[in-house]
Formats: structure tokens, sequence, C-alpha cells
């Protein structure tokens, strides 16, 4: 009778724990409600006829990353002063002809309507047309709406863009290391598995979705973490977060190759041959997914990077013998130099090549792997804001 109440007791726990806010959320929650309160404070500073339309605006562009802050704030920035020419124009046919406010209301919305339909984020365009045109001030200058209605909005943004990068903001550097560490751990898993001769064609597909999905979150977060270090404006750029989706992907994309090719019968070796090499594989990665999580904890190293304890690990990696089929071979081959490759950069913090000497930014190499990740231009993953390349 006490095992049912202590299993539902422990399925409302987790549920309970599930509903609770967690540190990220907490700390957005805390920059939604500073922007607020110092938007409808500068507001009221300003004497602005409506101070509600700032406060609006700082609950709409305030997100989780400074990346969406900027694309909202600019959307809303862009739609408002569209709908406010559109706005002043009405009032213009208002005044000067004699046409009645629904035909210029619905003249002046078509248009408007058109553009949303074809750019959805200039939906605040017709917003701040209704607004100006539905709602008109009472009394003054008939003006004076879409002037006002401008100012909250350029005082809602220009808030929340201020609260964004300098209220709790989360490291975008830690967001790119825990992801490439789940990404690493889901490719050991694939390797195994497929060197087990567990995964067909379905689950291979499976997995490379979740990789592509870990992949796409990374360029994000660097692209995050170049405009939270403000690295476009300063022209300084972190080397390792420059190298770590390329080496990534390439490495994503070989492995599904592997996997492949061992679930089409090309791997030829058995027993002690094939167990070395997946017990290497899996070292690897392990050790590699490790070090990932454990940088994620801490801050930029200051020190001279090195690759000290890099050749250690590497070392359990053997070329490819003849108890591999000759498409193992090379395929192996190829994935162990991607390995090398991740493991150096990681462990340098992306500072020093497989020769100690630092690493030139080149495009990945041509690979047996056919991949639908098109390669990052000019070596730099997403070097400008939301430029990450689609999966």
């Amino acid at each position: 009778m006490m095992a049912p109440v202590s299993l539902h007791a422990g399925r409302w726990m987790a549920a309970l724990r599930a509903m609770l806010p967690r540190g990220p959320d907490i700390r957005q929650a805390v920059r939604l409600l500073v922007s607020v309160l110092l938007s409808g404070v500068l507001a009221r500073a300003v004497h602005l006829h409506e101070p509600v339309w700032s406060l609006i605006t700082s609950v709409i562009v305030t997100q989780s990353r400074i990346t969406q802050t900027l694309t909202t704030g600019r959307d809303q920035i862009v739609g408002t002063l569209i709908g406010a020419g559109a706005g002043v124009s009405a009032i213009i046919l208002l005044l000067t002809t004699p046409l009645p406010t629904w035909l210029v209301f619905w003249m002046l919305l078509t248009p408007l309507a058109l553009l949303a339909a074809a750019r959805p984020n200039m939906r605040f365009a017709a917003i701040t047309l209704m607004i100006v045109l539905l709602f008109p001030a009472q009394g003054g200058d008939p003006f004076l709406r879409p002037l006002d209605r401008i100012a909250s909005i350029m005082i809602g943004v220009l808030t929340s863009l201020t609260v964004s990068f300098f209220v709790l903001h989360d490291e975008a550097r830690r967001d790119v290391l825990r992801t490439a560490a789940r990404l690493v751990g889901d490719i050991a898993d694939l390797l195994d598995r497929a060197l087990r001769g567990q995964l067909d064609h379905d689950a291979i597909e499976a997995a490379d979705e979740a990789c592509r999905t870990h992949i796409q979150d990374i360029y994000s977060a660097v692209a995050e973490a170049q405009v939270e270090r403000l690295d476009v404006l300063h022209r300084r750029h972190d080397p390792l977060l420059d190298q770590l989706p390329g080496l990534l992907r390439r490495l994503r994309g070989n492995a599904v190759f592997a996997a492949r090719a061992a679930s089409e019968g090309e791997t030829l070796a058995t027993g002690a041959a094939l167990d070395a090499e997946r017990h290497a594989l899996g070292r690897v990665l392990a050790q590699l997914a490790r070090r990932c999580e454990r940088e994620a904890r801490t801050r930029r190293r200051r020190r001279p990077p090195t690759i000290d304890g890099a050749e250690a690990i590497l070392v359990v990696l053997h070329e490819p013998g003849p108890d591999w089929s000759p498409v193992m071979q090379f395929t192996l081959g190829v994935l162990h130099a991607d390995m090398a490759r991740a493991v150096r950069a990681v462990w340098s913090d992306g500072a020093v090549s497989e020769a100690g000497e630092p690493i030139p930014l080149l495009p990945p190499a041509a690979s047996p792997a056919s991949s639908a990740l098109p390669a990052p231009s000019a070596g730099h993953a997403g070097r400008a804001a939301g430029s990450h390349p689609r999966a």
C-alpha cells in the first residue's frame, strides 16, 4: 500500500521540480522587471502622455539572448517608424480631404497588411497605425500621438538593450561549451552503438538529427558570445569559439559516415580489433566531453595556452590496419584526425595546432561525410550576430 503512495509522491515532486524556475529563468525575470521599471521611470521623467507604451515595449523587446533583444528592438523601431509615417499620412488626408475616417484607415492598413504578410516582423507597423488613427489624442495637436508613440518605443528599446547587456546576462561561451559536451557525448554514443551493430539507417538518421540540433545551438551561442563581448566593435575574437563549431561540425559528419559504413557491414574487423577501436573512440570522446563541461564551469583562461595532456589522451588512437576494410580505414583515419584537432583545440583554448603553432582559420577539408551544413565563411563561425548556417 505504501509503494503506490511513494510512487505518486515521487511523480508529484518531479513535476514540481520541473515547474520551479531555474537559474536562467530567474535571471530573465529579473532583467524583465528591471527593464520595465527603468522604462516607466524614464517615460515619466520626459513627461510622455502615454508612458504605458514604453512598458509594453520593454516586455516585448527584453529577451533571454542579446541577439534576440537586438533583433526584436530593431523590428519594433522600424515597424513603429513605418506605422507612424502611415499614421501621419492618414491625419493629413483627414485634414485636407473630405474622406471618412474608415476609408482612410483601410486605404493605409492594406499595404501594411501586405507588408506584415511578407515580413511578419513588420506587424508593429499596422499596430502603430491603429493606435495613431483609432485612438486620437484628446485635443491639442493631432500629430502629437505619432511622436509620442515613437518616443515611447525608443525609450522601451534602449532600456531593454541596456538591461540585456549589463544586468545578469547569461555567458554564451559557457553555453557553447556545454552544448559541445552534449554533442560529443551523442557522437560517442552513436559510434559505440554503430560498432556494436545495434543501429540501422533510421536510428542513425535520428541520432544525426539530434547532433545537427546541437550544432545549430552552438552556432547561435557563438553569435551571442560575439555580441556579448562586443567583438565586432573591438575586432577581437575568442580563438576557441572561432574554431570549435567547424571542428565539431566536421567531427559529426565523419562520425555519421563511419556509423553508416558500420551498419552496412564495412567494418570487417571483429573481436579484439573492433573492441579496441570502440573503446579508444569512447575514451577520447568521453574525455573531450568532460573537458568541455569543465571549461564551461570556469572563466576563460588567462595563462599561456598549451596542449599539455592532450597527447596523452590521443595516444590510444592507432592507425587502422588491414583488419578493417579500405572504406573503414580511410573513414577512421579521417575521424581520428578530426578528434585530434578538436582535443588539441579545446586543451589549448583554441590557440595552438597539432605542431604547437597558432591554428590558421581554414575552411573544413573535404571529408567522406556528405553534410548538408554549409561551411562557415571566412573561417569564423557566425562572425556577425545570427549568421550561423542552417542544418
